[in-house]
């Protein structure tokens, strides 16, 4: 067949537009709508001019020579079929993501990219917005790629791991180093943590100030991941280079960190004041308290065992919520000792308490426990529950490191105060009054705590004895003079303050809590209607001339006014004091920002370490940790800055 009979006849199919409907429907691409098979198998024949057109066959077939015959003979139908083909491209597209079917091949990832343009204000914003859901609610990197989002057209895990979060970081860091510049003191926290699901051993680094409203402030500066052996020389270069990161090796007031010799080396090498965590005190005082009694040893094994077998047995735990209805009262489970946090030990003794006659019901065969060892569990309830009182006050944000002599003290006194509550656990009490001397004989004399406790006007001297005063004023005074820069002609002796019990030792067979302690404390010491001013008992005002009489003026001004309430605000209370400046010298800015900047303990650190927990869950173990710190300093920080 010659050319022009060709060009003829596509003449007369100037309205095909649809080829779709005409091709055969064995074949996946819309060409065949112009061709057909003919009898030899490596050649097609075209529906327009019938001529036959090579196409190959088996793994070399292909459909290139028909397209270029049709482009030949007739280009306008050629463009029609280049339409129809990229119609159909979308459709299957837009099919393949809804359903989730498949991965997105090369074509439809280049029209998803422009279906989104990254660069645009408002795309920026969304992808601001994702990140932050990632950090905060602690999702995937993966969310981005689920079938929800990819509705959205939205870039990949990819861009997010590699750009998004990334500056998130950058710009959160930079905002937060920008507030620090302003601060003229800071406190640290730190502690070291690993990962059980890979491993991996984490150092964190929090930090506290105060400031210009006399407002507590707090942040995670890095949680970083601690290769190598945890040697003291480590922790000391790993403390160096944030500090020089963060630009504040010249701020650092204290830092808060554990017991551990190799922190304390660390932290001591790299030549920061420290005090060790007053509730990592307090677990390690318990626990060896309470394993010092055979009695109360065991009994905490029979305990544990309980507990186990309710945890473990959904049968047991149906019957047991079965018992409680049938008694009337709201069922309730009980709970596991976590060794790591005595604490968990008195919630477990004090649920098995409170369930005691449902138990005594379900153990009525083989019973767990006796009626003296109900007995030694009260008593044991009883001598813990001023610890579990000061563990919730002291693991407050708010809490500050002025609380800690008058926590030491308070219990110094709960547990010299006789009573019959503590029946059947003496050789535990005995324990923890000696552990108390041994393990707080220097905090009650570290110079910090001391201004901190003075400068909280919650405390003021009341936790100081009467006879301790005189000397405790010189250490203050000295203190104060040398940061107003005011002369001084004087220097005072190390302090000579030990723990001992500062109550009026009457008879209180009642008291349980230890804020009655505390306010027996409190209320001991001379008030302001008082003719003898607090800080003057057992003083000569001749001892100071020393100081400067401005200052010990002010300074017998701020003893003899009423103390604020324990559950009053100090920060506050000096706040409204700067209306009228009526103490320049105790009340300076700078003074209170930093001797009160420091918490009591490091449990900013503890808390940020179960965050972490979360993030390196058993499916995403193998997190690079530079991701982890990126996403662990933005989960802390993002709600706060």
């Amino acid at each position: 067949m010659d050319d022009a009979n060709c060009d003829g006849e596509f003449g007369e199919l100037e309205s095909f537009n649809e080829p779709l409907q005409t091709f055969n429907s064995n074949k996946s691409s819309l060409i065949w709508g112009h061709f057909e098979n003919c009898k030899e198998l490596d050649k097609a024949a075209c529906n327009h001019c019938k001529q036959k057109v090579y196409k190959g066959i088996g793994k070399k077939a292909n459909t290139s020579s028909m397209r270029k015959h049709l482009k030949f003979k007739d280009k306008t139908l050629f463009d029609k079929l280049l339409t129809s083909e990229e119609l159909k491209k979308e459709a299957k597209a837009k099919d393949s993501i809804q359903t989730g079917k498949r991965q997105m091949s090369l074509y439809e990832s280049v029209n998803k990219k422009k279906c989104w343009d990254m660069n645009d204000a408002k795309s920026k914003e969304i992808h601001k917005i994702i990140g932050e859901m990632i950090c905060v609610d602690n999702e995937p990197f993966n969310l981005v790629e689920r079938s929800g989002f990819n509705k959205l057209m939205m870039p990949g895990r990819k861009y997010f791991t590699e750009t998004v979060i990334p500056e998130m970081y950058i710009e959160l860091k930079t905002k937060i180093m920008s507030t620090l510049e302003t601060v003229s003191a800071v406190s640290l926290t730190s502690d070291i943590w690993t990962c059980s699901h890979n491993n991996a051993s984490f150092i964190s680094f929090t930090s506290h100030w105060i400031s210009e409203d006399f407002k507590q402030h707090h942040s995670t500066l890095n949680i970083r991941h601690f290769q190598g052996r945890r040697t003291g020389f480590a922790i000391k270069n790993c403390l160096e280079e944030l500090l020089n990161e963060w630009n504040l090796m010249d701020k650092i007031h204290l830092l808060i960190r554990d017991n551990g010799a190799n922190m304390k080396k660390g932290v001591d090498d790299a030549s920061l004041d420290s005090f060790g965590c007053f509730l990592h005190t307090i677990h390690l005082l318990v626990t060896e308290s309470m394993k010092s009694q055979k009695s109360v040893q065991d009994l905490l094994g029979r305990a544990k065992k309980v507990s186990t077998h309710f945890h473990h047995s959904s049968s047991a735990t149906d019957r047991l919520k079965s018992i409680q209805i049938g008694l009337g009262v709201q069922p309730k489970k009980v709970i596991q000792d976590i060794c790591t946090r005595w604490n968990s030990s008195f919630y477990m003794l004090e649920r098995l308490f409170n369930l005691k006659n449902a138990i005594l019901i379900f153990t009525s065969e083989d019973p767990s426990f006796s009626s003296n060892d109900w007995t030694v569990i009260e008593s044991l309830l009883n001598l813990l529950r001023p610890f579990e009182e000061l563990t919730k006050r002291i693991s407050s944000n708010k809490s500050i490191i002025s609380e800690v002599i008058p926590a030491i003290m308070s219990l110094n006194s709960f547990l010299n105060h006789l009573s019959s509550i503590h029946f059947r656990v003496g050789t535990t009490k005995d324990v923890m009054i000696s552990r108390i001397h041994k393990r707080f004989e220097n905090v009650i004399k570290n110079k910090n705590l001391i201004l901190a406790t003075f400068l909280d006007p919650r405390f003021k001297l009341s936790f100081f004895k009467p006879e301790k005063r005189p000397e405790v004023k010189k250490i203050i005074l000295s203190t104060i003079s040398n940061f107003n820069n005011l002369d001084l002609t004087v220097v005072p002796d190390d302090v000579t303050i030990d723990i001992s019990s500062i109550t009026n030792n009457n008879n209180q067979t009642s008291v349980k809590s230890l804020w009655d302690f505390y306010n027996d404390i409190a209320t001991s010491t001379p008030s302001n209607n008082s003719t003898v001013m607090m800080s003057n008992n057992f003083t000569d005002l001749d001892d100071y001339t020393d100081f400067n009489k401005d200052l010990v003026a002010e300074y017998e001004t701020y003893c003899s006014i009423e103390s604020v309430p324990i559950n009053g605000d100090p920060l506050g209370w000096w706040s409204s004091q700067k209306k009228n400046d009526k103490y320049p010298y105790i009340g300076n800015k700078l003074l209170l920002q930093k001797y009160l900047s420091a918490p009591a303990s490091s449990v900013y650190s503890e808390r940020s370490f179960s965050e972490a927990g979360l993030v390196y869950e058993p499916k995403r173990s193998q997190l690079h940790p530079e991701k982890a710190e990126q996403i662990l300093f933005l989960r802390h920080n993002l709600n706060k800055f």
